[in-house]
């Protein structure tokens, strides 16, 4: 077990949230100008803090797990940094608060609805439990015969990320489709309005962002794929039983986005950019250089607004 560092806990609990949430703050402003023509600071705000409490609060359990496993002077060390990732975490809970109370109340029930899977992504959830507090929620009746029936089944929790190969597609559901639903809720505005910003279309920005958030992930879990063998944690590489079969996959659906949206140039540059990082990456490449796939789509939309102001296009 490597020892732990300051430099190590505050890259992985508030340096990474923020690299994370910077994609959210790009996406969410293209499809804010896209929908309205303007950028609305609450659906951004709204995406960036949910994304930097999401991957913060989960980093931030690990560093305890990994710094309390070490020893309990490591841990009193640390105390301090806990405090101001704690301190982090709440700054960032407040504005989405506000971001939230100042929006319609569709976006709260939206935000909750794509936001929740993130998370309880690694919470063990007793789906009985669960299910009979929605039965007593909604009121409903059961006979003795179910009741007894239902407290014979299987007392093992269930763990989202532990659902044969859905961790990457739930990542690009929440950054696709999320992103859009939470913008659109904010902004109170038709999907299909008048504003026109060529060369985009709402419709190729959410497939885009779904492909390209989904792809990233599998990349993440090629690299991760001979410790998530050893696991047991079922990723999309070890579905397919084989990196190679997996890179194959990924171009191909990155190709089909690429030849779907040829008249977008900034989506073709991403996916061309995405497909040549699937080829070169891999196991033994530094963890930092998959911030390059995390931000393929990044690049190309900031490309789009550096050239828009310059008036390039």
């Amino acid at each position: 077990m490597a020892t732990p560092t300051v430099s190590t806990f505050v890259g992985s609990v508030i340096l990474l949230p923020i690299v994370v949430a910077m994609t959210s703050v790009v996406l969410s402003s293209l499809l804010s100008y896209e929908i309205a023509g303007q950028l609305d600071w609450r659906p951004i705000t709204i995406c960036a803090t949910c994304d930097i409490i999401a991957v913060g609060v989960d980093h931030l359990k690990d560093q305890e797990v990994v710094i309390g496993a070490w020893s309990a002077a490591a841990m009193k060390r640390f105390t301090p940094l806990f405090h101001l990732a704690r301190i982090f975490m709440a700054l960032n809970a407040l504005l989405l608060v506000i971001a939230l109370c100042r929006s319609p109340p569709e976006t709260t029930v939206v935000t909750a609805v794509f936001t929740a899977p993130a998370f309880l992504w690694a919470t063990p959830l007793d789906l009985q439990q669960i299910g009979a507090v929605l039965k007593r929620f909604v009121r409903a009746k059961h006979d003795q015969e179910e009741v007894e029936c239902d407290s014979s089944k299987s007392n093992e929790p269930f763990i989202i990320k532990r659902v044969p190969g859905m961790k990457a597609i739930f990542d690009g559901i929440i950054r696709g489709c999320g992103t859009f639903f939470v913008v659109h809720s904010a902004l109170q505005l038709s999907w299909q309005s008048a504003n026109n910003a060529p060369p985009w279309t709402i419709i190729e920005t959410i497939i885009w962002s779904t492909v390209n958030r989904t792809c990233h992930c599998i990349m993440t879990d090629v690299r991760d794929y001979d410790e998530d063998v050893k696991t047991g944690v079922p990723t999309i590489p070890v579905l397919l039983e084989s990196p190679l079969k997996t890179r194959i996959v990924l171009t191909v659906v990155q190709a089909a986005v690429m030849i779907a949206f040829l008249r977008n140039p900034f989506i073709v540059g991403g996916s061309c950019f995405a497909i040549a990082l699937v080829w070169i990456l891999g196991k033994d490449s530094p963890k930092v250089y998959f911030r390059f796939s995390l931000h393929s789509q990044t690049i190309f939309i900031a490309m789009y607004a550096v050239m828009f102001a310059l008036d390039l296009l």
